[in-house]
């Protein structure tokens, strides 16, 4: 792809069949589920996109990455994502100029293969670009057991003894038959969001990549015999992340959801990981943004760049979605679940 001096060059990489970038990856401190080749594996399998995986490497070693999905779709296009369906997956590289030069590498290979645009989910090295899009995260800093409960706010720590006392419990497990359950739940949650549901396909994929490879936990909150909510915590490295969240409104006075996060924070404290983030969240999602602000973490600022090709410039984007969303939550599950097996490859 591109040489400099010192005997470095860019190589674009598929990290599913690269033993050395796994080894490389998961050594990095700042290294998540996203970069894994398992998350690469998820993706291609589940969407057929192609890993692109912009590795720089000095006298025969990595020493940089940008990981990359190429999307090509008849209904949006062809273009590159760093990195599809996930929260954020910034550049693993030693500074800024690491990063330029990949960078300039993704532009040129974009450009020689006709993208409309390229996508950056929270690039921390992009930060004076016009961002697309905006999002909040937060994040948790492990400690032992005890120091994390001091930091939950009162109101959370209420509603974690209300689920206990009302005789909610809490399975945590990485079967197909947990992950099939949470699906269930999922379904229900999106009609409520009014948006489709990931394909059914995708959820047994990840279990099959990740949970089953032991990146990763669903846990499930079951009150007089049902399943009322739950969630998904993937890991990788030192790092692990609450990525999916759904639940039954019928049972939300319950407060499932609170016993859920403390079950997910200490289990991940006992399991050794150094952060655990709570993922991304909508400015405008006030409710949500409050219930994460109860677990003691830091909230921190998460832009999405998109660089678009015929402008040769990073270019705002509005959310297409937001117009549909009443109709959607109109639908049935059935139709929605359709609409997400036809429709999530092409979004990317």
């Amino acid at each position: 792809m591109c040489s400099t001096k010192h005997s470095s060059e860019v190589r674009i990489i598929d990290p599913c069949e690269d033993a050395a970038y796994n080894e490389w990856i998961v050594s990095s401190r700042d290294c998540t589920i996203f970069h894994s080749p398992n998350w690469a594996k998820l993706l291609s399998e589940s969407y057929r996109y192609g890993p692109r995986y912009f590795t720089l490497y000095r006298d025969g070693e990595i020493k940089a990455c940008l990981p990359v999905m190429e999307v090509n779709s008849l209904l949006t296009g062809r273009r590159g994502v760093s990195l599809s369906f996930s929260d954020y997956c910034q550049a693993i590289v030693a500074g800024e100029d690491e990063f330029k030069l990949l960078f300039k590498s993704v532009l040129d290979y974009g450009q020689s293969q006709r993208w409309r645009h390229a996508e950056f989910r929270g690039e921390p090295l992009l930060a004076e670009e016009v961002p697309c899009n905006e999002f909040v995260q937060h994040t948790l800093q492990l400690r032992e057991e005890g120091l994390m409960y001091s930091k939950l706010r009162n109101s959370s720590a209420r509603n974690i003894h209300k689920a206990i006392k009302e005789g909610v419990q809490i399975d945590i497990g990485n079967d197909l038959a947990g992950v099939l359950s949470f699906y269930r739940l999922h379904c229900l949650t999106r009609k409520r969001q009014g948006l489709p549901p990931q394909p059914r396909t995708y959820f047994m994929n990840l279990h099959k990549f990740l949970l089953a490879e032991g990146l990763g936990f669903t846990a499930l909150a079951q009150y007089e015999g049902k399943t009322i909510a739950g969630l998904v915590c993937l890991h990788y490295g030192s790092n692990a992340i609450y990525k999916y969240g759904a639940s039954d409104e019928k049972y939300q006075n319950l407060r499932a959801n609170n016993l859920l996060f403390w079950e997910m924070i200490k289990k991940c404290t006992h399991d050794g990981f150094k952060s655990l983030s709570l993922g991304r969240t909508d400015l405008s999602n006030n409710g949500l943004l409050l219930f994460k602000d109860g677990w003691g973490g830091a909230r921190d600022h998460l832009s999405y760049h998109r660089y678009d090709f015929r402008k040769k410039a990073f270019a705002a984007q509005q959310n297409q979605f937001r117009r549909y969303e009443a109709y959607l939550r109109k639908l049935p599950v059935g139709v929605l679940r359709v609409l997400g097996h036809l429709g999530y490859r092409h979004m990317g």
